[in-house]
């Protein structure tokens, strides 16, 4: 039987070699078809997607205005495209973005004000050492003052009509002579040629009565007492900027020194500035010292903070080199916004501008400080951060000089918070300031380059 079978095999097989292939293949056709069969619904159904993403992508679009004020939301819809739609966003876009870049252009005029350096040449860099030397000392005599010329401060205080009481020399001579020429007058009407105890006891009364008139009209005569010395100082003290009363050695100029003067005179002249303005009552007229808010303005103090370490000078002076302009290590203090600080209005080291502080110490009305406050936000981006008050001897204010009227009085010791926009400060900038900072200009950026 078996040999039966084999040989029908042998004699058909073409049938059987069919026949198994066509046992194997089936299975096996039906795998790859359905392999295939995914594969291709696979990509059909991506390529349909694709097209009906594009399709609907093409029937909307996403029209948005952004935020503008603090607080306020932005305003974002999707829907088909519509020209009028289009062309309202757009003027709208346009509007928003010209009104913001014109309040940014409002806003540097305003805080840039009048600033201005005083000697050309000099920042953000001078030509070269011996430029730097030269103007910067002729800057440093500008600050300090010469006896040929009054300093920048001397005539900032006489622009603000602020002085000082009456010099208590020039006064005791005047009141002396006074009191010569009324003893003499006493005594040549006199029948024994001697003045009376009560022509004496009148005497006395009247150089009272004198010098009070001196104090008072010496108040009237001006806006608020500012002594000079109330900024200036013949001694650095300790976490402030000095404001120095001689120009420093010729040697020890430097960019980063030459920078701070400046600085230091923007801050101390809008704060004064201020004052003055306090003093102005809402008709426009300039009020005097016993009728004016503030009366007298006895300190002012810029915070110091130095700039970051550099090369000697003198090693480069020496040579003409360009090298450790920023001053020896230390030695250049700089008015800057603190590291970390933070104040109540939650202003900090921004990268768009830098806070000074200033500490003043004032008298002033106790009922008209705060219009003091006011002024100084009116004047520049100024706030007070803190405020402590105490009492004044008036008596001994009097005794001194200083006659304030009426009103009563607190001396406020204040600490003012400055701001200033990098927007234009960053260009007169000295490098060795711009490292101290962390301040970037855009020249300084090598992808601004081309090629």
């Amino acid at each position: 039987m078996a040999s039966k079978i084999i040989a029908w095999i042998k004699a058909n097989l073409l049938i059987v070699i069919s026949c198994a292939l066509i046992v194997i293949l089936l299975p096996t056709g039906w795998f790859f078809s359905n392999s295939w069969n995914k594969s291709i619904q696979e990509k059909a159904t991506k390529a349909f997607n694709d097209e009906k993403r594009r399709l609907s992508s093409a029937s909307s679009i996403e029209y948005s205005l952004p935020a503008v004020l603090k607080g306020e939301e932005g305003i974002s819809e999707t829907r088909a495209p519509n020209t009028i739609v289009t062309n309202f966003y757009k003027e709208q876009k346009d509007q928003r973005e010209s009104q913001v870049a014109e309040v940014v252009k409002r806003g540097t005029a305003f805080n840039q004000e009048t600033h201005t350096v005083p000697v050309d040449g000099l920042l953000p860099e001078a030509a070269d050492i011996s430029e730097l030397r030269s103007n910067g000392y002729q800057l440093g005599q500008l600050i300090a003052g010469t006896q040929e010329a009054p300093s920048l401060y001397a005539r900032l205080l006489r622009n603000l009509n602020a002085g000082d009481a009456p010099i208590p020399e020039v006064l005791a001579q005047s009141l002396n002579q006074y009191k010569e020429q009324q003893k003499e007058i006493y005594a040549s009407t006199s029948p024994d040629g001697k003045v009376s105890s009560a022509q004496n006891d009148a005497l006395d009364d009247a150089l009272i009565q004198r010098r009070l008139g001196e104090y008072a009209g010496r108040a009237e005569s001006i806006a608020f007492y500012c002594p000079l010395d109330a900024i200036q100082s013949d001694k650095s003290e300790p976490g402030f900027s000095h404001v120095p009363v001689t120009a420093p050695g010729y040697d020890s100029i430097s960019d980063s020194g030459v920078y701070t003067w400046v600085w230091d005179y923007w801050v101390i002249s809008d704060v004064l500035r201020a004052v003055a303005a306090a003093n102005i009552n809402t008709a426009g007229v300039a009020l005097a010292v016993p009728d004016a808010p503030v009366k007298h303005v006895e300190s002012i103090r810029v915070h110091e903070f130095v700039v970051a370490s550099a090369e000697d000078p003198e090693d480069d002076f020496s040579t003409g080199g360009r090298g450790g302009r920023g001053g020896r290590a230390g030695s250049d203090p700089i008015g800057t916004a603190e590291a970390g600080i933070k104040t109540y209005t939650n202003r900090s080291q921004s990268n768009a501008y830098d806070i000074r502080l200033v500490d003043i110490t004032v008298i002033a009305s106790s009922k008209d400080l705060p219009t003091f406050f006011d002024a100084l936000g009116k004047t520049n981006y100024m706030t007070v951060v803190d405020a402590d008050l105490s009492q004044v001897n008036v008596w001994d204010a009097l005794q001194r000089g200083y006659y304030y009227g009426d009103d009563h009085l607190v001396r406020a010791h204040l600490t003012i918070e400055t701001v200033w926009l990098r927007s234009w400060t960053a260009p007169l900038m000295p490098e060795p300031v711009r490292t101290t900072l962390g301040v970037i200009l855009e020249s300084d950026n090598p992808d601004d380059f081309d090629g």
